[in-house]
């Protein structure tokens, strides 16, 4: 899996022991009191699969959903039972989760009222619909129901649409920068970072809720890495090929062409550990030319358990070989499938249920479309990522990156730290206790939103965020008791921030130079790359 999707350890193994005693025996006299149609416990607040009025006023599915609701309680505490290893007990968990979530009767024509309504109510035209739905879903999708109708965005047109142009191009990445908005613009520019399993442009999303359009607009000078998909013969690619290759040479250019000493990097997800491990590998090399760090629901700090309790290089060389395609690389379609099995109620089964039952196409979202153009990884550097995060090795400053050691402590640049509420790949307590490793001014802002959804945040009435003045206490909840709500979208915040550590304003600046003329139009060519 991505280095982003790691979870908490509990320390405390005794009390966690107690705890899931409790729990189970809680289930256990919850089952036996739940005599089905008793009107036992109801499912789970925010639950949106059992809200139709035949759950409750009709006496069969009320069996069926007290029978379903108890056995998934007595599985999910059977999966949580003691005396299983830590990481086995997030393996039941996990399997616990979507077993119950695929066998929900909600999932089956005769489960589904709403369903067996529509079809009535169409005279079995919704049906006929559905079928086609699976059909087009079989043959263009391998049976995963789809998301977003398909075609509804154009690379270039709707989606990833800001212009600019590519200004250089290796055999792992092409450089974008952006066309100016302004005719004065910031000296110091800035350099998104991707994570290595997804597009660049989800800070190129459709316009209007795109990060790029924003800080252009702001009178920043934008550049982005949009990552190749690599072929068999970068495969052995590892941390230091992507580093070299990519953030490295990317700010050579950037400091060409903008004739600027130095650059603001941004990094999300595990891009976020590209733009610290850059931070750090200049710091280490005495060279100051990072401005600013910006990290987005990015993970350096994978905690670990003291009972030594992981996953052994056998289970790690498995998922390994699991996810990878005939080519030997990482396939990135199957770690989409993977994130998706996180939370996969709403990613999975939900379009099942509206596309394939009750015949509906889901309406076009720009999130998941890039969400689903994810890229292939190297084995090289999956397998690297895997161990830094069993054995976290950069949190440790055991970390080397083309000879150099990568002390986070040493990035002593000011920093702009987003997490999510609701993340479910990296929970915001461990972006937190990232933070904290850096060595600079930390100011760190918590979205009520998702992983990807809190990145997407432009000036709107409802927008707010946490925040706090001063340092970051030891404890994530002492921190959340000392926030402050702020109003407002973290957008204007953070060039509202940037602008002060940005120098000078300079004449805008045109895309490319005589060393790196301006070629293509963005989005370029590697985005395209299947």
């Amino acid at each position: 899996m991505s280095p982003c999707g790691s979870e908490p350890y509990a320390y405390d193994e005794e009390r966690a022991i107690e705890g899931r005693w409790a729990k189970t025996a809680r289930a256990l006299r919850s089952v036996r009191r739940e005599v089905p149609g008793s009107g036992g416990p109801g499912p789970d607040p925010g639950d949106q699969r059992f809200t139709d009025p035949a759950w409750s006023s009709d006496a069969r599915y009320r069996l069926v959903l007290n029978g379903y609701l108890s056995w998934r309680r007595l599985l999910m505490a059977a999966a949580e039972a003691p005396g299983l290893p830590a990481h086995r007990r997030r393996q039941a968990e996990f399997l616990a989760q979507n077993l119950t979530e695929a066998l929900a009767p909600t999932n089956t024509l005769v489960g589904n009222p709403a369903a067996l309504r529509r079809a009535v109510h169409t005279r079995g035209a919704s049906l006929a619909r559905g079928t086609g739905n699976f059909l087009d879903d079989a043959v263009r999708r391998r049976g995963r129901p789809a998301k977003m109708p398909p075609g509804a965005y154009r690379l270039g047109e709707n989606l990833a649409a800001t212009p600019g142009r590519v200004v250089y191009r290796n055999e792992l990445m092409e450089v974008l920068q952006y066309e100016p908005r302004t005719a004065q613009v910031h000296q110091v520019p800035l350099l998104l970072i991707p994570a290595w399993v997804n597009k660049y442009y989800i800070y190129d999303l459709a316009p209007g809720r795109s990060l790029v359009e924003w800080a252009v607009q702001a009178g920043f000078t934008v550049f982005a890495i949009s990552l190749r998909n690599p072929g068999p013969d970068q495969n052995a690619f590892t941390l230091d090929e992507y580093v070299e290759q990519g953030p490295l040479r990317a700010m050579d250019v950037v400091r060409e062409i903008t004739r600027s000493p130095q650059a603001h990097v941004v990094g999300v997800c595990a891009g976020g550990i590209l733009a610290a491990s850059l931070a750090a590998w200049y710091a280490a090399g005495g060279q100051s030319r990072v401005a600013t760090v910006t990290l987005l629901m990015s993970a350096l700090d994978y905690p670990q358990p003291d009972t030594g309790e992981k996953p052994s290089a056998a289970e790690m060389r498995m998922l390994t070989r699991l996810l990878s395609n005939r080519e030997g690389l990482v396939d990135g379609r199957r770690i989409s499938l993977l994130f998706d099995l996180l939370r996969p109620r709403d990613t999975i089964w939900q379009p099942m249920v509206a596309g394939w039952l009750l015949g509906e196409r889901p309406r076009p979202f720009d999130i998941w479309a890039w969400s689903e153009d994810g890229i292939d990884v190297s084995r090289a550097l999956f397998d690297q990522s895997l161990h830094m995060a069993v054995d976290n090795t950069l949190a440790r400053g055991r970390l080397r990156i083309k000879g150099r050691p990568i002390d986070l402590s040493t990035v002593t640049q000011d920093a702009f730290v987003v997490a999510a509420v609701r993340d479910h790949i990296v929970p915001w307590e461990t972006v937190y206790n990232s933070a904290r490793l850096l060595g600079g001014d930390v100011g760190f802002h918590l979205i009520p939103s998702g992983h990807v959804g809190s990145l997407i945040s432009p000036p709107r009435p409802a927008a707010a965020y946490r925040t706090s003045h001063g340092a970051l206490p030891a404890d994530p909840e002492d921190w959340l008791s000392a926030s402050f709500q702020q109003h407002g979208s973290w957008w204007t915040e953070w060039t509202r921030w940037l602008a002060p550590r940005s120098g000078p304003q300079v004449a805008s600046r045109a895309p490319g130079s005589p060393r790196y003329p301006a070629a293509e139009s963005a989005p370029g060519s590697y985005v395209r790359s299947t």
